[in-house]
């Protein structure tokens, strides 16, 4: 570690808030829940709809089409009451796909497919049998990047017996491309056998993958939301439009097949005497709405009756922000400018199960419902502090409530944890972060430490050093309107005296009707900030330090190295600018172990002279 030591003060600033909180004269009393069975039973956790993502990928001249076509899958979605994403070109990119895919009961996916067998070799599942997406927001309709079978399995976990609809997509129900000719029956099964593989996968969690070459006139996601069908009784549902080709259920010719790459698993193919292979059905064809929505056990776990048990379920705020009240709940400050946005949520599960959270306000209404999938043990999630409308909640006191549902449909007892929201101090910044006011010349003189408030609140500015004391109040209780707040600091102490060269802690505390809390940031007072990968290691060691100035140098500074047992030598920077420069050292034999000396001496452009030393440990 350097000698000069840059300690972190998040321990020390929790203790001195207290104090702050005497400064300003404000007392605020929390009281904080711990981990708790509630008295509200299982019975009465609110029914959390079904989670649909669809997904409408880069679809070359066919990109209009299918948006209209996945638009309306989404509005019949939503009709028959799921809560749905979209998610569609030019922004439907592998990471949003990913992330809102976890815990969905349904995903429908319009776009091109590329599949197995195909005139592309070799068969790999890095790219085949899964999605065509934009590699980046924005790009073109006509640009497509596939993320096939393997990224499926290794990144997304659905809902327990979720269902896949694949629209539109070459090789996905037995068809090659278009203009390509009709394949002969074993071709088609081994396609359609390919291309549900991935979502089949017990790790992955579908159970049925239906798949369309074609445009269909049927409402399956009402459909779904009936009880007592099952997903073969689905997909021989006709079509609204009988003479639309190949619009829905034909009949004439059904194709069944077992599944060679999913275990267990059946294929029903639905050809067309003229369009050929253009509607599939793969997984547990005996599957019922009931299961898929949960509401009846899945198949082999009929006879268990144990509930899954919830663990350890606590919230986590940011070591940067921190609440008034050592009992106060976890915070987080939930605004948008990247600082404490999230509150971790952690927990263990005894079995896998699918999970529930209902997040309530102080009024006890539910203001946001989120769901995943757990594989049983430790696991974790993040509330963003919005509500299902997608906008931020208010300050306030939340319980965040989870339940766990096995594949049985035993549910767990609700374990419940309080948050505590915070925004009304956004985006605290100090400009500089690094100055050296101590030289008493023009440059680098101080530090501007700001905030912006989104409403009214009480501020104070406190500056602590690295052991938690304060050295500074530069705002007290401050009665402030919305809008950015700032405040200078010249590294002098309250008595006007210059502070040490150290690493100080600025933190600022805003007091609104909710309580009071506090952002902290840090700010480094010296001449030289000095980084380096390894503090410590043998003679030999090769060690590349960063050096940053706070005042631009006339020339090159220099770098005098003391091992103990040698005599002083000189290390040789390379200049990449006025403030920032690297040296290497390499450590030398000859003499002994212990503390290394590693001094910096540079000439700021005004001709002050400066200096600053840091350590190294010599190890045997």
């Amino acid at each position: 570690m350097p000698y000069l030591t840059a300690v972190t003060a998040r321990q020390a600033a929790a203790r001195t808030l207290a104090l702050v909180a005497a400064l300003i004269c404000v007392l605020v009393v929390s009281t904080a829940g711990k981990l708790t069975a509630t008295a509200r039973g299982a019975e009465q956790e609110p029914a959390a709809p079904p989670k649909a993502l669809v997904i409408v990928g880069p679809s070359s001249g066919s990109t209009s089409e299918f948006l209209a076509e996945g638009e309306l899958f989404a509005d019949q979605a939503e009709a028959a009451g799921m809560q749905v994403t979209r998610i569609f070109h030019p922004n439907a990119t592998w990471m949003k796909v990913k992330a809102a895919a976890q815990g969905a009961n349904l995903v429908v996916y319009f776009g091109h497919g590329n599949g197995w067998p195909s005139p592309y070799a070799p068969f790999q599942e890095d790219t085949k049998n899964g999605f065509g997406l934009n590699a980046t927001e924005g790009a073109s309709a006509y640009s497509t990047a596939y993320y096939g079978a393997n990224k499926i399995r290794q990144s997304i976990r659905l809902a327990p017996n979720a269902v896949v609809f694949l629209y539109r997509s070459c090789y996905t129900a037995g068809n090659g491309e278009y203009g390509s000719p009709i394949p002969t029956p074993q071709v088609a099964l081994e396609r359609v056998d390919n291309f549900a593989a991935g979502f089949l996968d017990p790790a992955v969690g579908a159970k049925a993958v239906f798949a369309y070459w074609t445009k269909q006139w049927v409402d399956y996601a009402g459909l779904l939301m009936q009880p007592g069908r099952t997903m073969k009784d689905l997909i021989q549902t006709p079509s609204t439009k009988p003479g639309w080709k190949a619009s829905g259920w034909d009949g004439s010719g059904p194709l069944y097949g077992e599944s060679t790459r999913t275990p267990g698993a059946q294929m029903l193919l639905d050809p067309h005497p003229e369009q050929g292979y253009v509607r599939a059905l793969s997984g547990d064809l005996s599957m019922s709405t009931d299961t898929w929505r949960g509401d009846a056990p899945a198949a082999g776990h009929e006879d268990d009756q144990v509930a899954p048990e919830v663990t350890d379920f606590t919230a986590q705020g940011s070591g940067n922000t921190l609440a008034a009240a050592e009992d106060s709940p976890p915070i987080f400050t939930p605004n948008g400018d990247g600082i404490s946005d999230t509150v971790k949520l952690t927990y263990a599960v005894s079995e896998p199960a699918y999970l529930r959270f209902a997040i309530r306000d102080q009024s006890d209404t539910v203001v946001r419902r989120m769901t995943s999938w757990s594989d049983g043990g430790a696991g974790s999630t993040t509330w963003d502090g919005k509500n299902d409308a997608g906008g931020f909640e208010p300050e306030g006191r939340y319980t965040v409530e989870l339940t766990a549902k096995d594949p049985a449909t035993n549910v767990s007892q609700v374990a419940t944890t309080p948050v505590k929201v915070f925004n009304a101090m956004k985006s605290p910044a100090a400009r500089p972060k690094h100055f050296f006011a101590r030289d008493a010349d023009a440059l680098a003189q101080s530090t501007t430490l700001s905030v912006t408030l989104t409403k009214q609140a009480n501020l104070s500015w406190l500056v602590m050093d690295s052991t938690g004391a304060p050295v500074r109040a530069l705002l007290a209780d401050q009665p402030s309107e919305a809008g950015v707040v700032a405040v200078p600091w010249d590294g002098k102490d309250d008595v006007g005296n210059d502070v040490p060269d150290g690493v100080y802690t600025a933190m600022a505390t805003a007091t609104t009707d909710a309580g009071t809390y506090s952002h902290t940031l840090s700010v480094r007072v010296m001449p030289f900030k000095i980084r380096a990968p390894v503090w410590s290691g043998p003679a030999g060691t090769k060690v590349t330090f960063t050096i940053v100035s706070a005042e631009e140098l006339t020339g090159w500074p220099r770098i005098e190295i003391r091992q103990p047992g040698l005599a002083m030598y000189t290390g040789y920077p390379v200049k990449y600018s006025s403030k920032k420069f690297k040296v290497t050292v390499t450590m030398k034999s000859g003499g002994t172990a212990g503390d290394v000396p590693i001094k910096v001496i540079g000439t700021d452009v005004a001709g002050g002279k400066q200096h600053q030393t840091v350590t190294f440990t010599l190890t045997d």
